[in-house]
């Protein structure tokens, strides 16, 4: 292997640094705002109707129409705040209430005397606007993910990345708005709702560009190191989403530490997320545009004539994502990515808002998210490197088993109701972070082996039926009477049975082998 060629091998895996590090910045702030927002919002206050009567300073009666009993409930008065509020066992676990003036107060005291005021008021609301946003976002990305490649095609990987990242810190503005005016149900509902909207567009386009992004250099990557051309995917996705998931852990540790222990505001913790987006933006403009490999510049040459000269329609983009739904591969493949859907919307939102919520507070979400983002990091790396040496089926067997290990540790063990079962959290997060570590490196490298020739459509795929059933998850949990825990666990168990034995059978029946004839994609020819 000559210089260059090791010269070129460095770069294209900078590339990749370099990007996943821009990702990081932008999600460490949209990953800590989407679970502040599935969960300070409370998806168990749609009729709240709670009072505090005092009697000679303590609370003598509380009555709620959501998780709280009206025993165990202390009333306290915040001389910094001037709001009464209730709160069980002491100010463990909180719940707001109206106060003198007839609002709800929207302040809460913590047992160390931090007083905080929650981005948005958990009752008060008839509705949750948290979980609704969230959804939306999801369900814009799912319709809008049919054009995403389109996009990518005509804008190129790099503008569109940054492009979508300027539409995530306006996402960041939007949140900052709203926690100025934490009570405002008409601003969340006319700043948060059509941002996430806007959001679930540009992550249409922002997903297909990485994942094409990052296969491609590998791709080139594996030709400059002599090897063979699917040796690097495994790496490479790896890498990317090792450095992306730690955003789990400073997103969610930076949201408990500066309002539990600093105590922070709300207005301020989101102007620091925004600097944080505004970080991972600029640095997008820096991104390497990646030059086609000699022996296919030509090729490359022709298909950017094509896009200038608008050959390349919308309709024949969308008709190429499609098609590949005639191919048995993609197949085999749609039950486990939906599977990984609702796996990301199980535990970003119904299991910070049923589980860990209710059993450690709210200001404890963080920690324990961070042990799901510290697995999840360590593993997409650990498990991409390995993947590569014994092959993908061991890899994906043990993501199937680690996550079946929670549903059924959730089945059987009760949480919930201040009962402080960290052990059990922690435990559920680590066991959770080592499958969604399998899943977001393995089905990406599984499709850019497989759809060489068409990675753009291949990874809108990958993003449709993901985001299809993340935003499905994020619906049923606006309603917590919808689904009691237990139903919902076992609906993620059945689509992981389905999404494993799917692809299980296609290992067996294809091996997920890339076809240079391209014989099982009629469509595409």
């Amino acid at each position: 292997m000559t210089s260059d060629a090791e010269a070129k091998a460095k770069t294209y895996h900078r590339n990749v640094v370099y990007l996943s590090v821009c990702f990081f910045f932008v999600f460490t702030a949209f990953s800590a705002i989407q679970n502040l927002e599935a969960s300070v919002v409370g998806g168990h206050c749609s009729d709240c109707d709670q009072h505090c009567f005092e009697e000679n300073g303590n609370c003598t009666d509380t009555h709620q129409n959501g998780d709280y009993g009206k025993d165990d409930a202390v009333c306290s008065w915040s001389t910094e705040s001037g709001v009464k509020f209730c709160s069980k066992y002491g100010g463990e676990c909180k719940s707001t209430c109206p106060n003198n003036d007839g609002g709800w107060g929207v302040n809460i005291t913590y047992p160390n005397g931090t007083v905080i005021a929650p981005s948005f008021d958990e009752c008060g609301a008839s509705s949750n606007v948290g979980s609704i946003a969230i959804g939306i976002l999801y369900l814009t990305f799912t319709i809008c993910c049919i054009g995403g490649p389109f996009i990518v095609d005509i804008w190129g990987s790099k503008w569109s990345i940054f492009a979508g990242f300027v539409i995530f810190s306006i996402f960041c503005v939007a949140n900052l708005l709203v926690a100025q005016s934490p009570s405002s149900v008409i601003l969340q509902w006319t700043l948060l709702v059509p941002s996430a909207a806007l959001v679930g567009f540009a992550a249409s386009f922002l997903w297909t560009a990485q994942g094409s992004y990052v296969a491609m250099n590998a791709n080139l990557y594996a030709k400059a190191m002599n090897l063979e051309e699917k040796a690097a995917l495994g790496a490479f996705n790896g890498i990317f989403f090792m450095i992306f998931q730690f955003t789990q852990i400073s997103g969610n540790l930076i949201a408990s530490l500066l309002l539990n222990e600093a105590g922070w505001s709300n207005t301020a913790l989101m102007l620091f997320y925004l600097c944080f987006a505004g970080v991972g933006t600029l640095g997008a403009l820096f991104i390497k545009n990646v030059t086609a490999d000699p022996a296919t510049a030509e090729d490359e040459e022709e298909e950017q004539m094509k896009i200038n000269n608008n050959e390349k329609s919308c309709m024949k983009s969308v008709s190429g994502m499609v098609g590949l739904w005639q191919d048995s591969r993609m197949l085999y493949l749609i039950p486990l990515i939906m599977y990984n859907g609702m796996e990301q919307g199980f535990i970003w939102g119904d299991f910070t808002s049923n589980w860990v919520k209710p059993s450690v507070g709210l200001e404890n979400i963080g920690y324990v998210m961070a042990a799901f983002g510290g697995t999840d990091a360590i593993g997409s790396y650990v498990l991409g490197k390995v993947s590569d040496m014994t092959g993908r089926f061991p890899i994906m067997t043990l993501g199937a088993l680690s996550q079946l290990a929670v549903i059924i540790m959730l089945v059987v063990v009760d949480v919930g109701n201040c009962d402080k079962k960290y052990f059990v959290l922690i435990l559920s997060a680590f066991l959770w972070g080592i499958g969604d570590a399998v899943w977001n490196t393995q089905i990406s490298s599984i499709l850019g082996e497989v759809f060489t020739k068409d990675k753009d459509n291949a990874f809108s795929n990958l993003k449709l039926w993901q985001s299809l059933m993340t935003s499905a998850m994020f619906f049923l949990n606006f309603n917590a009477s919808l689904l009691s825990q237990n139903t919902t666990l076992y609906m993620v168990l059945g689509m992981l049975i389905v999404g494993y034995s799917s692809y299980l059978v296609g290992h067996l029946s294809t091996g997920f082998k890339h076809s240079d004839d391209e014989e099982e994609r009629p469509l595409n020819e």
